[in-house]
């Protein structure tokens, strides 16, 4: 091997172990550079730059939702089924469950029922600890595919055989009847807290609707039906109810005027637009001294047709007189 050849082999070996050294210190930079920068309450009293404290590690007060989800069919009726949690870090108080029902977007009331076991005033969270924010109470389950009040009140929901329980046969089915209105009593339907499922309705009945084989009329009485019985004014309450519509109101002239002038030659009759009255000047109004004494009803509306003649024959008379004695 000659000198040239030995050189190469050097320089090649030196630029191989700088490369793995440029990689080593690039590394090393890229973890620094993308470590979160936080801050603490201190820091923000100080005015102290995020580089200052990019080493410090200050963790949320919240986790990140938690991916535990329970089981079916291993909660027992009553108990929460809960479909996620948040969890709690080291700084926990007494508002951490109002924060905590907040970031879910869940009620406050609604975040103390899916964990029971706090204490209303949330004196008893824990840090480090996850807590139910999302889901509901573990209703009766219509197993066997009977529900309602006969059944314990199991609920269809989720049953293979039906999700729409059947006021007649107390069963879950799918079928249109199963789920119609007035006959579904819950499950996947408005049930019997909208629609009655008994043929009782209105506001003695928890304000429930009539539908279906019941009829569309609940009367005063709080029975559903059809006919003049149940839905002609003044007995129905609600549904299908038949209102007799009051007339309409007299619509006023469609008078002619242009100018606002009435009566004279061309009779012009006076509109809304200047007035509906024709006063004795021959001029549109509406003020009480256009449609009372004076008024002429042939060229609009008045308020008294009757004192409007007496004037007018008054006003003859005295037109009369005058011209007798010139």
């Amino acid at each position: 091997m000659n000198h040239f050849q030995d050189s190469q082999i050097r320089s090649r070996r030196l630029h191989s172990i700088m490369f793995h050294l440029l990689l080593v210190l690039l590394s090393v930079v890229a973890a620094d550079d993308c470590k979160p920068s936080t801050w603490t309450a201190a820091t923000l009293r100080t005015g102290a730059t995020p580089s200052i404290v990019a080493n410090t590690t200050i963790r949320s007060w919240i986790r990140f939702k938690s991916a535990s989800v329970a089981a079916i069919g291993s909660v027992k009726p009553g108990e929460v089924n809960c479909r996620y949690w948040g969890g709690t870090y080291e700084d926990v108080n007494y508002y951490t469950c109002t924060k905590l029902a907040n970031k879910y977007d869940i009620t406050i009331e609604k975040f103390f029922i899916l964990n029971p076991d706090l204490d209303p005033d949330c004196g008893n969270i824990q840090p480090n600890t996850d807590y139910c924010v999302d889901g509901f109470i573990e209703p009766v389950r219509a197993t066997d595919g009977r529900c309602g009040p006969p059944n314990n009140n199991a609920t269809c929901r989720g049953n293979r055989s039906g999700q729409c329980c059947n006021a007649e046969t107390w069963t879950c089915g799918n079928s249109t009847t199963d789920c119609a209105r007035g006959t579904c009593y819950e499950g996947i339907c408005a049930g019997d807290r909208v629609y009655s499922t008994d043929g009782t309705c209105g506001y003695a009945n928890r304000n429930r609707l009539c539908a279906g084989k019941w009829g569309d009329c609940c009367n005063l009485d709080g029975v559903c039906g059809t006919g003049a019985e149940f839905c002609s004014e003044g007995v129905c309450q609600s549904g299908n109810c038949i209102r007799t519509s009051p007339p309409p109101p007299p619509m006023p002239p469609l008078g002619n005027t242009t100018d606002g002038r009435c009566g004279g030659p061309q009779a012009y009759v006076c509109n809304v637009v200047y007035g509906n009255c024709c006063n004795k000047d021959g001029m549109c109004g509406s003020l009480p001294s256009d449609c009372g004494a004076g008024c002429q009803p042939q060229f609009g509306t008045c308020r008294s047709t009757a004192s409007t003649s007496r004037t007018a024959s008054s006003s003859t008379s005295i037109s009369t007189t005058s011209a007798s004695q010139t």
